[in-house]
């Protein structure tokens, strides 16, 4: 019975979360609206830390000369060094980019994707 009741309060927990601000885009990341200005982060996309995605946004923002929010997060891999892919979507067109960034957030590259 305890069992029981600790397992429904923790799916109660979930839902609360779910419900108080994630978003999911079906395919792509989750997105949680962090309260900083209206940002949306992406969380865990490919096991980067969020600082290192973060700044994979901003450098890409940067780079295309794009408003922010101009970038969105698509997707994430890792690598067994310790640097993560960042796949992008960059302007409103939606145009593939990918961002090469490491786990104390250090940018090495961005650009765009080759059309195939």
């Amino acid at each position: 019975m305890r069992l029981l009741i600790k397992l429904s309060g923790l799916a109660s927990v979930g839902v609360l979360v779910l419900a108080t601000g994630c978003t999911s885009t079906g395919n792509g990341p989750i997105v949680v609206n962090v309260n900083d200005g209206g940002t949306l982060r992406a969380l865990n996309v490919g096991g980067a830390p969020a600082r290192s995605v973060d700044n994979c946004v901003a450098a890409a923002e940067r780079t295309f000369k794009v408003t922010p929010g101009g970038v969105v997060v698509d997707s994430g891999t890792s690598s067994k060094t310790g640097t993560y892919d960042i796949n992008l979507k960059v302007g409103p067109q939606g145009r593939s980019a990918v961002c090469t960034v490491d786990d104390n957030g250090v940018v090495s590259d961005v650009v765009y994707k080759r059309a195939v």
